[in-house]
């Protein structure tokens, strides 16, 4: 995830030049030639390397990247902003792409970490109704949903969590769930709480393998889709929203640390003492 300034360009390189303000796709190395990259879906390529991971990524002065994977920040963005244009590109992927929302559908948002707030913002800028579920100790947070778009806060580790949802919003209510936490105790709630005919779209990664009750996907007649990393029309919704205003991706950030500052970004981002935490 990155934002920056270009100083120089490859003598092969055209439309680009010093000084531009550009992010880039995470994508480093990928075959251009499977179904998944001639279909822009650069993430599922099996050949894919990603800056940062499969390459040297971003925690430097300076950093090489493709020209081809390079857009421009829109004039109003900065650049700590515009580091978060990828993420932003990951959630309007399961959004326009895999859940196909429409607007007045009513979404749940599970986890209001910086993906659950990203997708508060899209969902209500496609028109949808959300509800943003989260921990007691996620309080602020969740207010941070709320100024965000969110219409209805919920505790899902309230022992009466279900009633008071079903009591606020009817029941059958929930038509899509967007599962940001990564957590087996949210999927299942997601499959409880959805409309029967509805759709979970998993964004957080488990880590592990969890315990669900899929009979409630069948008695229910779900639809479960997952939805990885970002593709290039994802990429030009982001841009478009981030341009507009419809989409705040800066408020996100509540930490920023210089290079040298490494240890303790690190520290902030393992121990959740923050949001989002961006080096400079």
């Amino acid at each position: 995830e990155m934002a920056g300034q270009i100083v120089k360009v490859g003598k092969a390189v055209e439309g680009w030049s010093g000084g531009d303000r550009v992010t880039s796709l995470p994508y480093a190395i990928y075959c251009g030639e499977c179904r998944h990259c001639r279909e822009g879906q650069f993430g599922l390529c099996k050949e894919r390397r990603s800056y940062g991971s499969g390459v040297n990524g971003a925690f430097a002065e300076y950093l090489a990247v493709n020209a081809s994977g390079l857009y421009r920040l829109p004039e109003t963005q900065d650049y700590v902003g515009g580091s978060l244009t990828e993420p932003l590109a990951c959630v309007t992927k399961s959004i326009y792409e895999i859940a196909d929302l429409q607007r007045d559908d009513t979404v749940a948002v599970l986890g209001p970490g910086q993906i659950g707030l990203l997708t508060v913002q899209v969902a209500r800028a496609v028109g949808a109704e959300v509800v943003l579920l989260g921990l007691k100790r996620d309080e602020s947070r969740l207010q941070l949903g709320r100024e965000l778009g969110a219409e209805h806060i919920f505790h899902v580790d309230d022992p009466q969590f279900y009633e008071k949802l079903e009591k606020e919003l009817g029941p059958d209510r929930i038509d899509v769930v967007f599962e940001c936490s990564g957590a087996g105790a949210a999927f299942n709630a997601a499959l409880k709480i959805v409309r029967k005919e509805g759709k979970i779209v998993q964004l957080g990664l488990f880590g592990r393998e969890v315990a669900v009750d899929l009979d409630l996907l069948v008695f229910k007649d779900l639809k479960v889709l997952g939805s990885f990393a970002s593709s290039l029309n994802s990429w030009e919704h982001a841009l478009k929203m981030t341009a507009d205003g419809s989409v705040n991706t800066g408020i996100l950030v509540s930490d920023i640390l210089g290079l040298e500052e490494w240890d303790e970004a690190f520290r902030i981002a393992s121990e959740k003492d923050g949001l989002k935490v961006v080096i400079q």
